[in-house]
């Protein structure tokens, strides 16, 4: 009766889940999962405009075409293991780490800057030419470069080498799908299958963040839409807060994109219980994309 009282907007409560009960990406999952959003990316791309491809986007820097090139980049990158390490060797990207780029950045700026000339059609090709090249390059990638981390820009954790390439390099792709959809005004695809198990990756990570500051307390995180649900973050107790919000606004969030105080100044979220707790939560609402 306590757990109904705090989350009184749910009629069921067992529709919640705990956060770090959700399973981690496994290895059957990792090609089906990047092949599918590779098709949802290329659909959405074919059925862009000259316009289209000039629009700003929420990432600054970058318009919807730059986009493009730096997933273009990303699947190509992954079809040799020589392609990969060249696109981050710090190396290459003195001209842009020497301007005050972080590696990350800087490495992601010049891949962008090498297709500058592309047309779309060349972008596709080189996305649709090396996608099976690029599927298999992930698993044939060495297991101990797998272990091997390397620092988060803009924190202090670190994430390995085979956690970028399985996991963050499709999450990046289905959040730049989603930047695409909002710079052009089209309605992004999304299934519960699919969307929903690449957005629950994402709270497992945040969870896994977040239960430090969290002190055993409990936030109860209510994503809307096709690839939400309603995951418990910190400890096991009944949340002490709840923050509702629109799945895609979410990863927004989580992403970087939009910071927290924009989420509360603009709506973006509502919050019942301590609303401290959920403002504390969402201003640590950081995930690597």
């Amino acid at each position: 009766m306590q757990v109904m009282t705090r989350v009184s907007h749910f009629t069921d409560y067992s529709a919640v889940r705990p956060a770090a009960a959700i399973p981690k990406l496994a290895p059957p999952e990792v090609i089906p999962l990047a092949r599918v959003e590779l098709e949802r990316f290329l659909t959405l791309v074919d059925t862009l405009t000259p316009a289209d491809l000039k629009q700003p986007t929420d990432c600054t820097l970058w318009s919807v075409k730059d986009i493009i090139a730096h997933q273009a980049s990303h699947v190509f990158g992954l079809t040799r293991f020589g392609e990969f390490m060249d696109q981050f060797n710090p190396l290459r990207a003195r001209a842009y780490t020497a301007k005050g780029m972080n590696g990350l950045d800087a490495a992601n700026q010049r891949q962008i800057d090498l297709r500058a000339q592309w047309s779309l059609a060349q972008l596709i090709a080189e996305m649709r030419d090396h996608r099976e090249a690029s599927f298999a390059g992930r698993q044939r990638f060495p297991a101990l470069l797998r272990r091997v981390t390397i620092p988060v820009p803009g924190s202090n954790l670190r994430v390995s080498l085979g956690d970028l390439i399985d996991n963050i390099y499709t999450r990046d792709m289905w959040m730049h799908r989603a930047d695409i959809c909002r710079a052009t005004g089209r309605e992004m695809v999304q299934t519960a299958d699919h969307d929903g198990r690449i957005v629950a990756l994402v709270v497992r990570e945040l969870d896994r963040t977040l239960n430090a500051s969290l002190n055993g307390q409990s936030v109860l995180y209510r994503l809307t839409g096709p690839a939400g649900g309603a995951w418990l973050v910190g400890g096991n107790n009944p949340p002490e807060a709840t923050i509702t919000m629109d799945g895609l606004e979410f990863n927004r969030l989580a992403s970087g994109r939009v910071s927290a105080q924009q989420v509360l100044d603009q709506g973006l979220a509502q919050i019942e219980g301590r609303r401290e707790l959920a403002e504390s939560a969402l201003r640590q609402t950081i995930v690597l994309y």
